[in-house]
């Protein structure tokens, strides 16, 4: 069954229009002014990433929230695709309820990733300490503490260890600080990322280049 069929009569959810290549994409998303675009990587004419960074250059489309519905669980794809702005990356063997979550999230502005790419994310911050694409901030390859998003170099030390999937008491035995701390300095990391849980906050610090 089609994506199409399976949103059809959903409630909460209108279908207002469907495109078979990039550009169409592109253009249904001016004339329509779709909340949510459902976005594959593979397209006749162009990758799901270029419609995404052609719609958020965009004034007229920037608003729409793009959540990618791949086969493709590549790290790298991934990373290149939060980074040039999907709210969400998913894989096409999901059911058709956690397919409705995923639309929910984006529409609210909440960030999702499908289990299996989110733990190779973290396997790959845990063997390389940067994930694929991430620029290099400075000649040393670390941001300055005046170049993070408002984090002070004590709490982007542990973002990177939260991000590596490391748990609280982890993190504070790794920078030799109390466990209330590590709590504390999570704390802010999250009300000044705007996230509320440590899958958002992973995905904002990628679309951020953070790690």
């Amino acid at each position: 069954m089609g994506i199409s069929n399976l949103l059809k009569g959903t409630e909460g959810i209108c279908l207002v229009g469907e495109a078979d290549c990039g550009k169409a994409a592109i253009q249904a998303a001016r004339a329509l002014r779709p909340d949510v675009m459902l976005l594959d990587i593979k397209l006749p004419d162009m990758s799901g990433i270029e419609v995404i960074r052609s719609l958020k250059s965009d004034p007229e489309t920037s608003h729409v929230q793009v959540v990618i519905l791949t086969v493709y669980d590549d790290i790298e794809i991934a990373s290149e695709a939060i980074r040039a702005g999907a709210m969400g990356y998913i894989l096409k063997d999901l059911s058709r309820e956690e397919l409705l979550n995923a639309i929910q999230a984006a529409h609210m502005g909440v960030p999702l990733v499908s289990d299996s790419v989110a733990r190779k994310l973290v396997s790959t911050l845990f063997r390389t300490e940067r994930l694929p694409g991430t620029p290099l901030d400075t000649e040393e390859g670390e941001r300055t503490e005046e170049e993070q998003p408002g984090l002070t170099e004590r709490e982007y030390e542990g973002l990177r260890l939260v991000a590596k999937g490391y748990s609280n008491k982890t993190v504070a035995r790794e920078l030799s600080i109390s466990l209330s701390t590590v709590k504390t300095h999570l704390r802010h990391i999250f009300q000044k990322l705007g996230v509320e849980d440590r899958a958002q906050l992973i995905i904002k610090a990628i679309k951020e280049g953070i790690i």
